[in-house]
C-alpha cells in the first residue's frame, strides 16, 4: 500500500515541484520543521537528550484539549503563504508550482480527511506532529508502504506525551498552533511526494532519505535510532 499521504494526493499533484539531481538534497532540508516556536526544537531536543525513549512518560503540564487549535481561515491563508515565500529563496520555481497547487486545491482539506480516515486530526497539533514523524522516518527509509492505523494511533500518544510537557507549546497562542500544525503537515505531503517521485532513481532517494534524516535530526530527532512498529517508535 502506498503511504497515507499519497494515497490522499494522486502524488502527481506534486511531482512539479520536486527538484531533480543535485537539488533533491537542498529541497529537502529547506522543508524540513520550521516551529512556529522558535524554542520548541530546543525543547524538545533537550527532553531526547534527557531520556531517549519515545514511549518515556514524562511529566504533563497540561490537559489534551490544548493541543487543538480551531481553525481560522484568513490565518491559514496566511500560513500558506508563508511557506511559499520561504521555499522561494531557495527554489522560486518550485515556489510557483506551490503557490499555483494551494491556489487551485483545498490541500489542508484533503489531508484532512486522509488524517480522518486513520483516526487522526487535522486541527491537533500532536497529529500533525505524528504525520510528520512517520512522513519523515518513512522517507529516511526511501519507503513508500503504508503504516497501519494502529501505528498512526501509537505515535499519536508519543507525539501527545512529548508535547503535553513542552512549556512553549502549552503557553502557544491558538495562531501559533494552526501554524506549526500547518507546516508540519505540507512538509509532509511534500516529503511524501518526494519519496514517491524519486523511488526510481536510487541514487536521488539516497540523497533525499539522507536528507530527510538530516533535517529531522536538526529538531532533535534521530530517525536511524528508531524502528517504526505497531507500539508505536522504538530505539534501537
Amino acid at each position: 500500500m502506498r503511504r497515507f499521504l499519497l494515497h490522499l494526493f494522486a502524488f502527481a499533484l506534486f511531482t512539479g515541484l520536486l527538484p531533480h539531481g543535485a537539488h533533491a538534497q537542498n529541497f529537502t532540508i529547506q522543508i524540513a520543521p520550521d516551529f512556529a516556536m522558535s524554542n520548541l526544537n530546543r525543547e524538545l531536543l533537550d527532553r531526547r537528550n534527557t531520556n531517549q525513549d519515545p514511549n518515556a512518560q514524562a511529566p504533563t503540564l497540561a490537559d489534551e484539549s490544548v493541543l487543538r487549535f480551531d481553525v481560522d481561515p484568513n490565518r491559514r491563508a496566511e500560513n500558506l503563504r508563508g511557506f511559499v515565500d520561504r521555499m522561494r529563496t531557495s527554489d522560486p520555481e518550485g515556489a510557483a508550482r506551490l503557490e499555483a497547487l494551494l491556489a487551485s486545491t483545498d490541500v489542508m482539506g484533503l489531508i484532512g480527511n486522509a488524517m480522518g480516515s486513520v483516526g487522526l486530526d487535522s486541527n491537533n497539533v500532536a497529529d500533525a506532529y505524528a504525520v510528520w514523524w512517520i512522513s519523515a522516518y518513512q522517507a529516511s527509509r526511501g519507503t513508500t508502504k503504508t503504516p497501519s492505523r494502529q501505528s498512526y494511533d501509537a505515535v499519536r500518544r508519543q507525539s501527545i506525551n512529548i508535547l503535553l510537557s513542552t512549556p512553549s507549546l502549552i503557553n502557544a497562542s491558538q495562531a501559533e498552533k494552526q501554524q506549526l500544525a500547518e507546516a508540519h503537515l505540507i512538509q509532509a505531503a511534500l516529503i511524501d511526494s518526494a519519496v514517491a517521485e524519486l523511488h526510481s532513481n536510487p541514487g536521488h532517494l539516497d540523497a533525499l532519505k539522507a536528507a530527510v534524516a538530516e533535517g529531522a535530526m536538526a529538531s532533535g530527532l534521530d530517525l536511524n535510532q528508531m524502528d517504526l512498529t505497531a507500539e508505536g517508535f522504538r530505539l534501537r
